[in-house]
Order: C-alpha cells, then sequence, then structure tokens
C-alpha cells in the first residue's frame, strides 16, 4: 500500500509542479523577450541573436524557479488531498509524516541532484557564452542592425547611418548614406551599396562602400573636396575590441573554490543555496499545506508565496553581505537556511496533538 501511496503522491507533486514551472517561465522568459525586442528595435543587437540569447538566458533563470515551482506544486497538490479529506483518510490509515516525506524528500532529492549540476556547471556556462554572443553582437550591430528609413548612429556618435534599403539577403546595404565625424573636416559619404568586411592580415574591421562620393570640407570653403570613388572603407572596428564583459555569474564554479575573495565565496555558496533550497522547502510544505476542508486548496498559497519571497530575498541579503565582507564565510548564507527548518519545526508544534481538557 505504501509503494501506491508514494506513487500517487509523486503523481499528484509532479503535475502541479510541471504546471506551475511551465507557467512561471514562460512569463519571466516573455519579460526577457520584451526587453530584446526593444534593444533589437533601438539598434543595441540585432535581430538574428535575440532567440539563442533568449534561450541561454532561460537556463540562469531555471535554478531559482525550479525550487519554487516544486514548492508551490508540492502544495497545491497537497492542498487538494486535505480539501478533498484524502489526507484524513490517509492519517485514519496509520499514514503519518514520516509516510508522506519519503516521497516528497526522494523527489527533493533528485531535484536537489540535478539542480546542482546545473548551477554549478551548466548555468555559469550558458551565462558566458550569452555574454560573448551579446558582446560580438553589439560589436557587430554598427552594419548588422541598420534597418531602412533610419537613421542609426555608431562609435558613439562618431558615425551616422542611413541606408534607403537592404538586400534580400541581409548582405548589402543599399543607397547608403555615412557622416563621419572623425576626422577634421567631417566628412559626407554616399554610395550605391555597401557591407561590412574583416582585414585578413589586421584583424580590422571595414565597411566597405561601392560606387559612390566622398565631400570632405564645408560648401563653399576652397578647400571643400568631392571624389568619386568605385570602392572605398572605413574602418569601424579595430583588430583589439573592448574586452567582454563578464559578470560573475559565468565565473566557472572550480576557479570560485579556488578563490579567497569573498565576492567569490558568496557566488559559490549562492550555487550551493539553491539545490539545498529544494530539500529545506519541502521540510516545509507539509506543515504548511496543512488546513481543513472549508479553507479550499488555496488556503495557503499567498502564506506559501510570502514565505518563499522572504527565504530568497534573505539569501540575496546574505549573498551581498558576505560579497562586501560584512558577514563572515562562516556562517555565511547558510543560517538562513535554518529560517524555514524552524518555522517548519513551529508548525508541526502547532498541529501537534493536545490533551482535551478535563481528561484524567
Amino acid at each position: 500500500m505504501l509503494r501506491i501511496l508514494d506513487r500517487y503522491l509523486l503523481r499528484e507533486v509532479m503535475k502541479n509542479w510541471l504546471a506551475v514551472l511551465l507557467v512561471l517561465w514562460a512569463i519571466v522568459l516573455a519579460n526577457r523577450f520584451a526587453r530584446y525586442l526593444g534593444e533589437a528595435a533601438s539598434g543595441d543587437i540585432p535581430a538574428a541573436v535575440i532567440f539563442t540569447l533568449l534561450g541561454l538566458k532561460s537556463v540562469s533563470y531555471l535554478t531559482p524557479l525550479l525550487p519554487l515551482a516544486l514548492f508551490l506544486g508540492a502544495l497545491l497538490a497537497l492542498g487538494r488531498l486535505y480539501r478533498d479529506s484524502e489526507m484524513v483518510a490517509m492519517h485514519a490509515c496509520g499514514v503519518g509524516p514520516r509516510e508522506l516525506y519519503r516521497p516528497l524528500l526522494g523527489l527533493a532529492a533528485v531535484l536537489a541532484v540535478a539542480l546542482l549540476g546545473l548551477s554549478l556547471f551548466v548555468a555559469p556556462r550558458t551565462a558566458e557564452l550569452g555574454y560573448q554572443l551579446r558582446a560580438e553582437a553589439e560589436r557587430g550591430s554598427d552594419i548588422g542592425t541598420v534597418s531602412a528609413g533610419r537613421f542609426q548612429e555608431a562609435q558613439e556618435g562618431r558615425l551616422i547611418f542611413y541606408a534607403e534599403g537592404v538586400s534580400r539577403d541581409r548582405r548589402f546595404l543599399e543607397r547608403l548614406f555615412v557622416r563621419d565625424l572623425k576626422g577634421v573636416p567631417p566628412t559626407l559619404l554616399t554610395a550605391r551599396r555597401a557591407y561590412p568586411q574583416r582585414e585578413q592580415d589586421s584583424g580590422d574591421r571595414f565597411l566597405v562602400m561601392e560606387d559612390g562620393f566622398r565631400y570632405q570640407g564645408m560648401p563653399g570653403d576652397p578647400r571643400f573636396r568631392v571624389i568619386r570613388f568605385q570602392r572605398h572603407g572605413i574602418r569601424i572596428e579595430t583588430a583589439a575590441p573592448a574586452p567582454v564583459i563578464t559578470k560573475r555569474d559565468a565565473i566557472p564554479s572550480r576557479r570560485l573554490l579556488a578563490s579567497a575573495d569573498t565576492e567569490d565565496i558568496a557566488e559559490l555558496q549562492w550555487r550551493l543555496s539553491l539545490p539545498l533550497a529544494v530539500l529545506v522547502l519541502m521540510v516545509l510544505v507539509l506543515p504548511l499545506s496543512h488546513s481543513t476542508p472549508r479553507q479550499g486548496r488555496y488556503g495557503r498559497l499567498f502564506l506559501a508565496i510570502l514565505v518563499f519571497i522572504i527565504y530568497y530575498n534573505l539569501l540575496s541579503t546574505a549573498r551581498v553581505w558576505v560579497g562586501r565582507g560584512l558577514l563572515p564565510p562562516l556562517p555565511g548564507l547558510w543560517w538562513v537556511h535554518l529560517l524555514p527548518l524552524l518555522l517548519a519545526g513551529f508548525l508541526w508544534w502547532r498541529l501537534r496533538p493536545r490533551p482535551r481538557r478535563g481528561a484524567a
């Protein structure tokens, strides 16, 4: 009977867990997708890399969403059992907290191991790839994001582009106008078409313009010149571009483990805390889900969300304190995990059977 009960509880919890995870994941990805669309519209990144960046970013979103989704999924599943009086029937058959915790903690342990690998190895690697791709996209956005009918800037406003059209294969800008403010006097260039090219020897990146005119100086000045060219190049990127800005979440875990820097220690403890949070929340979910049939399935949902928000924010705050040296590596972030366990103990104490008044 216990095996049947275990499978039943796992099926109910996993069904709700996956539903909650998909909803939360869709919400955060939609928000990030809207931000990427805004950056592409403003010319900060090419539209072609939006979905690649979104896929890489989605991995880092899983690390905090997995504990929350399992916590809420288990709460909803157990809440339904209390609402339909199935939990009362289980208790009447001798099923206690130990029998209920066995499948719940088993599922939490499997998820914690998977989340440990995701947090320590997969998420940092995808974050690093995301920063590299974004840096390359921003360096290539001078040409790659030029759209027809719009004035756009490059090199911090020193180059102004305007193209009447873009070829169907996105390789050429057609009927191009370029205002070059880097030299003295300023220069105006027009061309029938243009395309980006990287020089093999130096590695510099150029915008190669074909069949156009170069206007240098101010009209009316004796030094004003008009030069017709068949092919002309403008350097838009040197061979030594600015280094890729990589945040601490992209540092490999092995480097964090060997580092004595307080911010690296805080980052490593944060990555280890997320898998541990899965087990801690699963210990808390059983007494927190306890309700009467009149309370309904969602009677404790608001309280559970509030508990998770406080728990997650305390972990984030302790992470900052450790990184700034305000809190030593021990206790570090570990003391925060004791608070939900203490709350679980308090709730179990409140739920303990009490002797009736007047009983002998």
